[in-house]
């Protein structure tokens, strides 16, 4: 049995549906490497450098990377110090836990991420084009598979912290970090919690 067989397929609907699946994911990587080659980068280094973007500060570790791009700490480092020597990144070890060292853009790297992250504007196009409750329900539907793949440990997925149960708003009202997360008890500020991050749940 093989999604790749027509005659399988003509028999079972979730076979055409995951050959579907790998189609678009062909699709999504051809326009990460058409994106990336302009800037002479792989596509890893624009998937870090967008995770750097969008990702709140105190969570974007190498191992917080690595997990969202499926693979080891030591490739991770690779990437990180290929980014680096393009002058794209600098690291930033941390003033309360020396052990652990943050990743940050430099100018070049938020002029790039710039250029890159309209990403997938091709597919969200295609998208649109479907009416409000097709949306919806495929939105339902793509959350449902997602959330199947993180508990096999194939994919990761993150939110910003209003979307979080662990999330509790303005606990201290009038302060600068007026929120906290009671998952990893911290303050958090608004530019905070309008960023992703790894330990997201919903439940």
């Amino acid at each position: 049995m093989s999604i790749f067989d027509p005659v399988y397929r003509q028999k079972n609907l979730s076979g055409q549906i995951t050959r579907s699946f790998f189609y678009i994911g062909q699709a999504v990587k051809n326009i990460l490497w058409e994106k990336s080659k302009h800037e002479h980068l792989t596509p890893a280094q624009v998937k870090v450098l967008l995770f750097i973007n969008y990702t709140r500060n105190d969570a974007i570790t190498v191992g917080n990377v690595a997990k969202y791009l499926s693979c080891t700490p030591a490739t991770v480092s690779g990437v990180v110090d290929s980014l680096e020597k393009k002058g794209l990144i600098h690291r930033v070890r941390d003033l309360d836990d020396r052990r652990k060292v943050h990743i940050k853009l430099n100018p070049a790297g938020s002029r790039v991420v710039g250029v890159v992250e309209s990403i997938g504007y091709e597919i969200e196009e295609i998208v649109s084009d479907f009416s409000p409750h097709e949306q919806e329900v495929l939105e339902k539907l793509l959350e449902r598979v997602s959330e199947k793949l993180m508990d096999k440990g194939l994919i990761y997925t993150g939110d910003i912290c209003t979307a979080c149960c662990h999330f509790k708003k303005d606990r201290h009202t009038g302060e600068l970090k007026p929120h906290y997360c009671e998952n990893l008890h911290i303050m958090l500020s608004e530019d905070d919690i309008c960023k992703e991050c790894p330990h997201y749940s919903k439940n």
